[in-house]
């Protein structure tokens, strides 16, 4: 039975996950670049992807809702196209970001962290590395809440374009419910045919 528990729930969580571009700037247009009003994206289950353009002191604030009984449990940086290699990112939960680009308290973030090339993480899920900003509050994945604002950056004086992949799943507790609704389903289907 619980076997058939996990394997429910994964065919349910696959069945409703997909992978979308969110945001594309040469689509879209530019992202918020004003703290107290960030860009609002619409994440959904599945893969939410964010391709923009940054060049030293074109700072990106996005912020999002994380839909109900849902997490986001991983952040990956898939690509990084220009010279400059390190660029920024760190996360507040509520739906603005408070603290100013210079002198920032980084008592107040989430958490935050390089990404790039030169920080070695393309390629790679930098969320865990955001929740352990020194100094931050901090946090292990998932992010469990429901709004967050992101401010990301790129440090160096050429332009770069980065690609972020935000996965939202369901929380642990849905997929158990999930499973247990599709074993239900199940157990009912068996006893019609009896």
């Amino acid at each position: 039975m619980k076997h058939l528990l996990s394997a429910l729930a994964i065919a349910v969580f696959a069945a409703s996950a997909h992978a979308v571009t969110i945001w594309d700037e040469s689509v879209d247009g530019d992202l918020s670049g004003d703290r107290s009003l960030p860009t609002d994206l619409t994440f959904t289950v599945g893969t939410n992807t964010l391709i923009a353009t940054s060049v030293q002191g074109d700072r990106e604030y996005v912020h999002f809702h994380l839909p109900t009984g849902a997490v986001l449990s991983e952040l990956w940086l898939t690509s990084w196209v220009g010279n400059d290699q390190i660029g920024f990112i760190a996360v507040q939960e509520g739906s603005v970001f408070t603290e100013p680009p210079t002198n920032t308290d980084v008592s107040k973030l989430l958490g935050y962290s390089h990404m790039g090339p030169g920080a070695g993480n393309l390629g790679q899920d930098i969320l865990p590395a955001i929740g352990q900003g020194p100094g931050s509050i901090g946090f292990v994945p998932p992010l469990t809440g429901s709004d967050y604002t992101f401010w990301i950056q790129q440090t160096g004086a050429n332009a770069v374009t980065y690609s972020l992949d935000y996965v939202v799943t369901p929380e642990p507790a849905s997929l158990v419910v999930f499973a247990a609704l599709g074993a239900v389903a199940v157990g009912r289907r068996r006893r019609v045919r009896a």
